[in-house]
C-alpha cells in the first residue's frame, strides 16, 4: 500500500436517490474542479474502500466512488430488485448530474467494475475520454463456467467445499440457498460462496491487510453481497444477448488494460482478448499478481498506469 497516495478523506459524501427504491452512497475527494474520474467497484455486491480513492492523484483528480445498487452502504442493502446493468449505467449519469460533472470523464473500473465501465463506454462514448481497466471480466459463459467448474483443476479441495450437496448448476443452487427462508441456511450458503471466493482470489498472491475468511456464522452484509453477486451471475449479468467482445470494437476512448499473470478469478486470456478487440488499447500484464487490486504487484502497476492517464490529459 506505500506505494499508493497517502490516504485522502472526501470533501463530499451523500446519499443519492436514484429510482423509487434505491438509493446510492456516493463520495468526492482529491481536486475540487479536477478531472472527474469514476471508480467502478467488483462483485457484482462488492463495494467502495477508502483505499480506492488511493490509486489517484488527489492534486489532479476530482475522484468520485460510489456503492452500486445494493451494495456496501447504498440502500437497501442487498436488494436485487430493480438492479440490472442498465440500471446502473443510468446511475452513472444520475451521478454526474448530481454532482454536475460537465464533458468528458475517465473511468476506473476493476473485475465486475470493468465490464460495467465498457458497457457505459457503448452506452455513452461522447462523455468518457479515457479508461483504466483491471481484472477484466466479460460477463460471458465460459468465464462463469470457469469460475465454478474449470478452475477446480487448481482449488480442488475448495472446490470440493464449494460444490457438496449443491448439485450441477451451482449458480442456481446457490441462488436459491442465499434468499431461503431460513437465515441460518442462507447465512451459510453466502458464507461458503464467499470462502471459495477468497480461496480462489489467494492462489499464488496475498493482498496486504486483505479480510480473513468469514466466520461460520456470516455477517448480513456478507449476506447481502452473495445476494446482488448470484442474482446478476443468474442473470447472465444482464448481457445475455451482448457479446462485449464483439460490441468493444466500435469503443475508440484509450484505455489501459491491467492485468494479473496470475489471476484465477478472471484468467488472462480474457484481458488478451479485449486487447485484441479495442481498438485503441494497451495490455499490461503484470508478473506474479492476482485478482486483488490493491495486492502489493498490482497496486502500484495500476497507481503508474493512472499516473500515465493523468500526464496524457496534461498534454493534451
Amino acid at each position: 500500500m506505500n506505494s499508493l497516495y497517502p490516504p485522502i478523506e472526501p470533501f463530499f459524501s451523500d446519499t443519492l436517490a436514484v429510482s423509487p427504491q434505491h438509493s446510492l452512497y456516493v463520495e468526492r475527494s482529491g481536486k475540487k474542479g479536477g478531472h472527474p474520474i469514476i471508480f467502478l467497484h467488483g462483485g457484482p455486491g462488492s463495494q467502495v474502500r477508502a483505499a480506492h480513492r488511493r490509486y489517484f492523484d488527489p492534486e489532479f483528480f476530482d475522484i468520485v466512488l460510489f456503492d452500486q445498487r445494493g451494495c456496501g452502504q447504498s440502500l437497501p442493502a442487498g436488494e436485487t430488485q430493480d438492479n440490472n446493468t442498465l440500471a446502473l449505467v443510468g446511475d452513472i449519469n444520475t451521478i454526474r448530474e448530481a454532482l454536475d460533472i460537465q464533458g468528458r470523464m475517465s473511468l476506473f473500473g476493476g473485475s465486475w467494475g470493468s465490464t460495467l465501465a465498457l458497457v457505459y463506454a457503448l452506452h455513452h462514448p461522447e462523455r468518457v475520454a479515457a479508461m483504466v481497466l483491471r481484472g477484466i471480466f466479460l460477463a460471458s459463459a465460459d468465464e462463469i463456467s470457469w469460475f465454478t467448474q474449470g478452475v477446480a483443476r487448481f482449488a480442488p479441495q475448495a472446490w470440493k467445499q464449494l460444490t457438496d450437496g449443491m448439485g450441477d448448476d451451482l449458480i442456481d443452487a446457490y441462488y436459491r440457498a442465499v434468499f431461503d427462508a431460513d437465515e441460518h441456511s442462507a447465512s451459510e450458503a453466502a458464507r461458503r460462496w464467499t470462502v471459495f471466493e477468497m480461496q480462489i482470489m489467494s492462489i499464488g498472491t496475498q493482498v496486504p491487510g486483505a479480510d480473513p475468511l468469514p466466520a461460520p456464522q456470516a455477517s448480513l452484509a456478507l449476506l447481502n453481497r452473495a445476494r446482488v453477486q448470484l442474482h446478476f451471475l443468474k442473470n447472465q449479468s444482464f448481457l445475455a444477448d451482448t457479446s462485449l467482445l464483439d460490441a468493444a470494437k466500435t469503443i475508440q476512448a484509450p484505455t489501459t488494460i491491467v492485468h494479473g499473470e496470475l489471476d484465477f478469478v478472471c484468467p488472462p486470456i480474457t484481458a488478451w482478448r479485449l486487447n485484441q478487440c479495442l481498438p485503441n488499447s494497451r495490455l499490461r500484464m503484470v508478473n506474479n499478481a492476482g485478482h486483488g487490486g490493491l495486492s502489493e504487484q498490482l497496486a502500484p502497476a495500476l497507481r503508474e498506469e493512472v499516473d500515465a492517464l493523468r500526464d496524457r490529459l496534461l498534454n493534451q
